[in-house]
Formats: C-alpha cells, sequence, structure tokens
C-alpha cells in the first residue's frame, strides 16, 4: 500500500520543486513576476515527473510537496483574512465565530459542520489565481493529453480546533459534482485536487485517502453507497493513509478515488485549504459549477480582468482566434464592460483604465508579503 506522499520535495535543493532556480520567485506576471502565465504552464509542464502521473494513474491520486513558494502563499493568507479569521483571531473571538460558515452553506441553506466555505470567484488575486494555476492546469493536461478544459470549482476552506466535528466516512467526491458515476475513460473525466496552504500534521485533520489498487477490484463507486462508513467496510479504513503535509501542497486525486477529512485533535490550530478541479470541455454531466452566473459580480469581473487570456477560458470566456471577437460590437461592448481588461490579444485596444491593484512589500498574518491597492500607504511606515 502506498503512502499518501509520494514527492517530498525541499526548497533545499539546487533547483525549487516548481522548476524555478533557488532564490527566485515563482510568481507569473500577475502576481509581479516576469513571465506570463503561459510562460509560467510551460515551464511547469517540463518540470512534472513521471513518477507523480504514474501514482495517480495506480492508486488514483499523487501528493505534491511544496509546489507554491512562500511569495505565493504569503499572498494567499492575506486574501484569506477578507473571508475568515486567522487561528488566532478566532481563538479570540470564538462566541463570533462559532456559528459562522460562509457564504456557501447560507446560500444552500445547509450547515457543514463548523465548516467556513466561500466560492470562486473572489475579491483577491491570490485564491481567484490559484484556482487556475499554472501547475494544477499543466498537470491535469498531461492526465488528459490535452489542453480543452473547464475549472470545475475553486472553493476555499477553513476548519478550526473545536469548532466543528470534521470526521467524514470515506467517500468519493462524484456524488456532489455529477448526476452520474464516474467513468473510467478519460475523455470523461473531472479531475478534483485540494490545496494545503497551512501545514497539516496528524492532530489538524489530515485527509485519509485509500488507493485505488484496493478500492476499484471492489466496485465500491458502483455499490450505490454515497458513504462507505467504518462499521459497513472496515476493511477499508484499515488500509486508509493520512494526507501529512506542508504548507504548499497539493493532493490531486480522481472522482472515483475514496477519501475522507478527519477529525482536528488538537486543541489549538486551523487548517486552510482550496478545492480546485479541472474537466475536459464538452461534456455537460461534468463540473460541479457554470461561472455564467456569475458574470457581472464584481468578484469575476477582478478574476477575468486580472486573468490571463488562457485563464478566462478556463471559466467559459470566448478564447483569443474565437470567431466571436469578429462580431459587430463585441470587442467595443467588451471593453466597455471591462475597462481594465487588456483586448490586445483578441484584436482589440489596451486597458481604458490602469489596473488599481499590484505586489507589493506589506505583511500578512505571517508577516511576507501580501497584495494591496497602488498607492496605498503603509500604516507602519506612516507610523514611524
Amino acid at each position: 500500500m502506498a503512502t499518501a506522499t509520494t514527492t517530498a520535495n525541499t526548497a533545499t535543493t539546487a533547483e525549487a520543486p516548481n522548476g524555478v532556480p533557488s532564490g527566485a520567485t515563482s510568481l507569473w506576471k500577475v502576481f509581479g513576476g516576469d513571465e506570463t502565465w503561459a510562460e509560467a504552464k510551460a515551464r511547469y509542464a517540463k518540470a512534472i515527473k513521471q513518477e507523480d502521473l504514474d501514482h495517480w494513474h495506480k492508486h488514483g491520486y499523487v501528493v505534491i510537496e511544496r509546489f507554491l513558494d512562500q511569495e505565493e502563499l504569503a499572498a494567499i493568507h492575506a486574501d484569506f483574512q477578507d473571508y475568515m479569521p486567522t487561528w488566532d483571531e478566532y481563538k479570540q473571538h470564538k462566541r463570533r465565530y462559532q456559528g459562522y460558515e460562509g457564504q456557501t452553506w447560507r446560500r444552500r441553506g445547509q450547515g457543514n459542520f463548523g465548516i467556513i466555505r466561500d466560492e470562486f470567484p473572489y475579491d483577491g488575486d491570490a485564491v481567484n489565481m490559484m484556482a487556475t494555476h499554472p501547475f494544477l492546469v499543466a498537470f491535469c493536461e498531461r492526465l488528459v493529453g490535452h489542453d480543452d478544459l473547464f475549472l470545475s470549482h475553486g472553493a476555499i476552506v477553513g476548519k478550526y480546533a473545536g469548532k466543528g466535528d470534521y470526521d467524514q466516512p470515506l467517500h468519493a467526491d462524484y456524488s456532489g459534482n455529477t448526476m452520474v458515476i464516474p467513468a473510467h475513460n478519460k475523455e470523461w473525466i473531472d479531475i478534483p485536487m485540494l490545496l494545503y496552504y497551512s501545514d497539516v500534521t496528524v492532530d489538524l485533520g489530515p485527509t485519509y485517502v485509500v488507493s485505488q489498487e484496493v478500492t476499484e477490484p471492489l466496485n465500491l463507486v458502483a455499490d450505490g453507497f454515497r458513504f462507505h462508513t467504518r462499521e459497513q467496510f472496515p476493511e477499508l479504513y484499515k488500509v486508509e493513509q493520512p494526507n501529512v503535509v506542508p504548507a504548499g501542497s497539493v493532493l490531486i486525486y480522481s472522482m472515483r478515488t475514496f477519501h475522507r477529512g478527519s477529525r482536528m485533535l488538537a486543541k489549538e490550530g486551523a487548517r486552510f485549504t482550496q478545492f480546485t478541479a479541472f474537466h475536459v470541455k464538452g461534456v455537460p454531466w461534468l463540473g460541479s459549477a457554470t461561472f455564467q452566473g456569475n458574470a457581472g459580480s464584481a468578484e469575476m469581473d477582478r478574476y477575468l480582468t486580472h486573468a490571463s487570456p488562457e485563464q478566462r477560458v478556463l471559466v467559459g470566456f470566448p478564447p483569443v482566434g474565437s470567431p466571436y471577437w469578429k462580431e459587430k460590437d463585441a470587442l467595443e461592448g467588451v471593453a466597455n464592460r471591462y475597462p481594465k481588461m487588456d483586448l490586445r490579444p483578441y484584436g482589440g485596444g489596451p486597458p481604458k483604465i490602469a489596473p488599481e491593484e499590484e505586489f507589493t512589500g506589506t505583511e500578512d498574518i505571517n508577516g511576507a508579503p501580501a497584495i494591496k491597492k497602488a498607492g496605498e500607504k503603509d500604516e507602519k511606515a506612516v507610523s514611524n
């Protein structure tokens, strides 16, 4: 039985796990780096290891450790503060946050046992761009053999010690993402991922995973059980593996992979994650969300404005070269709708209004760089 972690990259090697020389930034253009999203994806694609692809095909999952660097994590942590408290803030104001579960469950009219969850898109560039991170897209393209993909979802999640019981029975995620059961054929595939933005120990509710070498011979996906409990399937719990990983890691799995969230045993601490997934285009029974309904929201406007043309395609925006851009008034109308968007790749003009955000040196909860508005003064610098 393979353990959950198959790739243990460290930042101390001559080359960082994302293929960037040690000491160099891995942030692509939207975060202040020197490369475009497409260039970053090409670089990441070269760094993908065949052994990781093989592990995914054999076991139904693979863990890539530290694929995010500290700058990316710092920007993510800063964005998270707009949606959910840090552990210290939660600890100081438990009564305030005890019943808070984010916008997801409020919209759906249901609770989720103390989890705080919000759905993509966001009013923050870091968490928006993580949903379509070039490494994740490159990995999925290698798995399916082409680039015709759509984003399925991109929810951010916070779990806090003592806020709820996060223990789950083993399950496969397809039941909440498709009306049928997931196929073996990669032509009809939805690839889920779980990004970890904080260190996960055995006491901080790790994700437990069972290899498909165990589950596929039992044909569990087709047995009619949405959840496979410890009482009904004790043999599965004997071979499950905890995903204990450092911040910046990702679990890439399958809609046929059995896994579960576990109870937080620690008395203190929080776990911050983001769910994302990519499915092949043209398959209406795949993908838990369509993002056309988010059109017109400030959050989607922000994502589309700051995203690359390739990232826009992932949420349903017309690609470069589409006949749509030959339509009368198309370029003019889209330019007026998104005045901060650069439409030159589509045959239009530059942004009518300069973007209002930039990557700067302010501090987040860990004292690392974060995103702030251009021209905004640093409070610490002013107070000095």
